[in-house]
Order: C-alpha cells, then sequence, then structure tokens
C-alpha cells in the first residue's frame, strides 16, 4: 500500500499551527487569573467560617466521647463512673384544676331590658365596663359599644380621667329607671 507523502511545506505549516495553539492556550491560563473563577463572595465566608467552627467543635464533642468510653489510666486507679441519666420513678400525682365559679350568663335581652338592668347596676355604684360586663356575661365589645351608647344617648357619664372609664348613672338615667319600675322582662324565643 503507498501512501502519498504531501509536501514538507504543509507538515510545516500543520505543525506551527499546533505549536501556536498549545502557546495561546498556555498564554491564556497565565493571563486568566486562577482565583477569579475560585472566589467567594464576602457573605459566604461569614457561613464558611461559622459552619467551620461547628464541625471543629462537633469533633472535639466526637473526640471526647470516644475518649469517655476507654480507659487510659494504669489499673491501679479506680474506674471512672459513669452518672446514669435514667429518671427514678416516682408517683405521678395528677392535679386537678377547678372551673372558677362563674356569675350565671344573664340570658338575652333586648335593648330596652339591657338599658334597665345596667342602670339599676350603676345606681347603686360607679362601675367599669368591665364589672358590667362581668355581670352580664356579654363579651368585651358588646360592652363597650353599649355603654358607648348610653354615653352617646345621655344615660351615663363617664370618668375621663382614669382608665377604664368609670360610668354613674345621670338625671335622665335615673329618670328612665323610675319610669321603669315593673321589672326586667327577658326576652323568649319560641
Amino acid at each position: 500500500m503507498l501512501v502519498d507523502i504531501p509536501d514538507a511545506g504543509i507538515i510545516l505549516v500543520s505543525v506551527l499551527a499546533f505549536l501556536c495553539g498549545l502557546v495561546t492556550l498556555y498564554l491564556y491560563t497565565k493571563i486568566r487569573s486562577p482565583g477569579s473563577a475560585v472566589r467567594v463572595a464576602p457573605t459566604n465566608l461569614d457561613r464558611i467560617d461559622y459552619y467551620e467552627r461547628e464541625l471543629i467543635d462537633m469533633k472535639i464533642r466526637l473526640d471526647s466521647m470516644d475518649l469517655d468510653g476507654k480507659s487510659f489510666t494504669s489499673p491501679d486507679l479506680p474506674k471512672k463512673r459513669v452518672k446514669s441519666f435514667e429518671e427514678p420513678e416516682m408517683e405521678k400525682q395528677e392535679f386537678v384544676v377547678s372551673k372558677p365559679a362563674t356569675a350565671p350568663r344573664v340570658p338575652n335581652m333586648s335593648f330596652e331590658d339591657s338599658l334597665v338592668h345596667v342602670l339599676k347596676l350603676i345606681t347603686n355604684r360607679p362601675m367599669t365596663s368591665r364589672d358590667i360586663e362581668v355581670t352580664l356575661g356579654k363579651s368585651r365589645e358588646h360592652v363597650s359599644r353599649f355603654m358607648k351608647k348610653l354615653f352617646e344617648d345621655g344615660f351615663v357619664s363617664r370618668d375621663n380621667s382614669v382608665r377604664p372609664y368609670r360610668y354613674t348613672i345621670t338625671e335622665k338615667g335615673r329618670a328612665r329607671v323610675g319610669s321603669d319600675e315593673g321589672g326586667i322582662v327577658y326576652a323568649v324565643s319560641q
């Protein structure tokens, strides 16, 4: 089999192109800084330091646990006693929490019945909305809105100098209670 050998000029150009490629690759790697691609952002350095400290701490703990299991002392010395972390058995006492005694809830009343009831309560002594809330068994929001309405209608006055407000009955409120002496009538649903 005959192989055709090309001209010497073609071989020389091929070898020179190959060498130029090697030189270009060498210069490219030298000019390009090797640390630029591997450079770590400053925010990650703190995280790396933190995890490095954690790993060192875990390694120290692991080594100390390994050392606790082995005895490096002479046989003449007393052996190390390991404390037991088992809980001693004790009688379990059951604590029963009794429910606090609550005032019986006032049945549903109409606005007029609630008005008379609250005015009668305030006739005895000044009260806060919390006192009325406990007595009526209604929510804080309900009592606050109700007392605001009574204040705006002039049935009660409130002491703005202290918080929570203390409500007292006015003359208009006394007249309302006096005109409605028949007692409280509860709303009945069918």
